[in-house]
C-alpha cells in the first residue's frame, strides 16, 4: 500500500490544543498518542455532536475522529447495537477522503478477521474502506 503515503495524516499540535480546551482534556508534553490517551467512551455523544457542529477545522475533525474511534474500541458493549457507532460510520463514509488514513490504519488490512490482534472496530471499518475509500487507492 505504498500509494497510501500521499494520504498519510497525523494530529496537529494546534488541533490537540483546541480540542483539549474545548473538552477540558489533559494535554501534557509527555503524552504519546494523545488522541488515543484522551479517548473516553462516556463522552462519545459529546464528541460526535462537536464533529457534526461544523465548528471544527479539518485537522480538528481528523483528530476528534481518532478520539471517537478509540473511544468505541474501548467500549465493553457490542458495537452493532450502538446507534452512535452507526453515526460515526456514516461520518467516516461521508468524509472518507479526510479520514482515509485512519480508516486504513484501523482496518488492519494485512491481517485476517479471525486474528486476535484486531480491534473491535476493525470489521466495520474494513467495510467503510472497501465501500468508500478503496477508489482513492
Amino acid at each position: 500500500m505504498t500509494e497510501l503515503r500521499r494520504f498519510r495524516r497525523f494530529s496537529t499540535g494546534a488541533a490537540m490544543d483546541t480540542l483539549a480546551k474545548r473538552f477540558k482534556l489533559p494535554c501534557e508534553p509527555g503524552m504519546q498518542d494523545w488522541q488515543w490517551e484522551v479517548a473516553d467512551a462516556s463522552r462519545i455523544g459529546e464528541f460526535l455532536a462537536a464533529y457534526e457542529s461544523g465548528d471544527l477545522t479539518d485537522d480538528e475533525r481528523f483528530t476528534l475522529m481518532e478520539i471517537v474511534i478509540q473511544s468505541f474500541a474501548d467500549l465493553p458493549e457490542p458495537l452493532v447495537s450502538d446507534i452512535r457507532w452507526s453515526r460515526a460510520l456514516t461520518l467516516l463514509s461521508e468524509n472518507c477522503y479526510l479520514h482515509l488514513y485512519s480508516i486504513w490504519y484501523w482496518s488492519v488490512l494485512d491481517n485476517d478477521l479471525g486474528h486476535e490482534d484486531l480491534w473491535r472496530v476493525t470489521p466495520d471499518l474494513r467495510v467503510v474502506f472497501m465501500t468508500h475509500c478503496y477508489r482513492f487507492m
